[in-house]
């Protein structure tokens, strides 16, 4: 990953990590050919690989937060989407739940039974950061 640069975003309070987010290039994940709908990920997306809000700190809207972060650090960069593959039966795996993915403004684009590639496109609207706020503040108000 040295040679992208950072792939990470960090939540820390009083010293204490409590979530955190991994993302880079999709061809820096090469285990992602494990599912045949991440084949189908797109070269203007970056791909989010994981997101964990540690158990204690659940329902805080840590997540969503993260994808916020992520997404204006990949807008920064110049990148026009970010792409997941989702998990329809969360078992606790480190892939992200489509139901989170969801209620952060993904949308299913390669469909598959179980994993689907989902994306969330960064530049859909003329302000998408307020667009990302409005899915953080819906989920905050659902929790």
């Amino acid at each position: 990953m040295l040679e992208w640069g950072r792939c990470g975003k960090l939540v820390v309070e009083n010293g204490e990590a409590l979530a955190f987010a991994e993302y880079a290039p999709s061809t820096l994940f090469p285990r992602l050919a494990r599912f045949p709908a991440a084949r189908a990920a797109s070269a203007d997306a970056c791909y989010l690989a994981y997101c964990f809000v540690d158990e204690r700190h659940r329902g805080r809207s840590l997540g969503s937060e993260l994808v916020h972060e992520v997404a204006r650090d990949l807008v920064d960069r110049g990148y026009r989407a970010v792409e997941a593959v989702g998990d329809r039966v969360f078992d606790e795996s480190w892939v992200l739940p489509t139901t989170f993915l969801g209620a952060n403004g993904f949308a299913v684009v390669y469909d598959d039974d179980r994993y689907p590639l989902m994306r969330l496109d960064l530049h859909a609207s003329a302000e998408p950061r307020r667009q990302l706020a409005r899915a953080a503040a819906g989920l905050a108000s659902s929790d």
